[in-house]
This record gives C-alpha cells, sequence and structure tokens, in this order.
C-alpha cells in the first residue's frame, strides 16, 4: 500500500479534493470533521513511527501498516477520548491481527520517535477463558441435526430448548469455533 497521502498533512481542502464531487457534497459537515481529524491523527502516527512496524519482533515489516491502540478503546469510559496521538503506534498488519488473536506479544523500541511511556514496553493479551464446552455443544448439534433430517425441517416446529441450543451455536465466534475444531 501507497502512505503518500499521509507523508504529509494536507489541510481539510486539499484532504477532501481527491473525493467525488457528488459524494463529497453529501457528506454532511460534522462527518467530514471526524474523517479529517480522523486523517490527521493517523498521519501523525505514521509520520512519527517512520512508516515502519514498532514491533520490535516483528517478522514481515513489508505487510500493510496499521494503526494500534495501546490502550483498547473499551478500557476507556464513554467520555474519556481513546484515539488520543499518544494511545496510537503503527505496526504491521500481520503483527496486529497475531496479537489480537493472542498468539504473539508487542514489543516496542527504545527509539526516540517512539512516545517515552511506550519504550520498551511489552504489551500481551491474555487468552480468553473458554465460556462453554464445545465438545457437549458439537454433540448436542450433531443430535439437533439429526432430528431435522428425520422430521424435515419446518421452522413451527422448533421447542425452545432446541431454540437455545440453536442460538448458542451461533454465538460462537467463527475464529474460536475453527480453533477448536482443528484441536
Amino acid at each position: 500500500m501507497t502512505y503518500e497521502v499521509y507523508k504529509i498533512i494536507r489541510n481539510k481542502e486539499e484532504y477532501f479534493n481527491n473525493y467525488k464531487s457528488k459524494e463529497y457534497k453529501e457528506i454532511p459537515e460534522k462527518l467530514k470533521d471526524k474523517i479529517y481529524d480522523n486523517y490527521v491523527k493517523k498521519a501523525t502516527v505514521l509520520n512519527r513511527d517512520s512508516f515502519k512496524c514498532q514491533n520490535v519482533e516483528c517478522i514481515t515489516p513489508d505487510s500493510e501498516l496499521t494503526i494500534h491502540h495501546i490502550r483498547h478503546k473499551r478500557n476507556f469510559k464513554p467520555n474519556q477520548n481513546p484515539n488520543k496521538i499518544r494511545n496510537m503506534i503503527t505496526i504491521c498488519d500481520n503483527c496486529h491481527k497475531k496479537f489480537n488473536n493472542c498468539k504473539i506479544s508487542l514489543v516496542y523500541s527504545n527509539e526516540e520517535n517512539v512516545p517515552a511511556h511506550m519504550r520498551s514496553l511489552t504489551q500481551k493479551l491474555d487468552v480468553p477463558k473458554k465460556t462453554f464446552n464445545y465438545k457437549l455443544l458439537r454433540k448436542e448439534m450433531k443430535k439437533f441435526r439429526k432430528t431435522l433430517k428425520m422430521q424435515g425441517f419446518k421452522y413451527k416446529e422448533l421447542d425452545w430448548q432446541t431454540m437455545v441450543i440453536l442460538m448458542t451455536w451461533l454465538s460462537v465466534p467463527y475464529e474460536e469455533l475453527m480453533d477448536e475444531l482443528n484441536d
């Protein structure tokens, strides 16, 4: 990906010149301000971090760059702003995905461009505890599928217990389910 648009921070008018005229005219002013503010923050962070992944242990530095929140957005109170520049750092997409899936820790460099409160910081996510028994759920789903196959599936015939099993199955994030099935 090219980062030319972020190398020099443009003023609002210059930034929106790349938008098609119809699209630009339809965007409310408040939303334009928010879009431009996010652009300025991203450009500032990318420039500060020299357009490279700040994870010292990165093995794919040529991967697309993303902005990572040091303290996650969900850990802020509603009246606090998680999108402050001091809470953001540049990491590559590969490191970001692995970190969010609890596969790696992020180790930030001790370089001067890294904000002082993040220098040499190691950040790790705890592996979330499983909330329910997948094996039991798979067994129940197998019974459920057999029942549907024997009866011919009709929406009216689902009882509440079956509906709860189905809803539980549907609530499992796909990645978690695939990890469990591969184990």
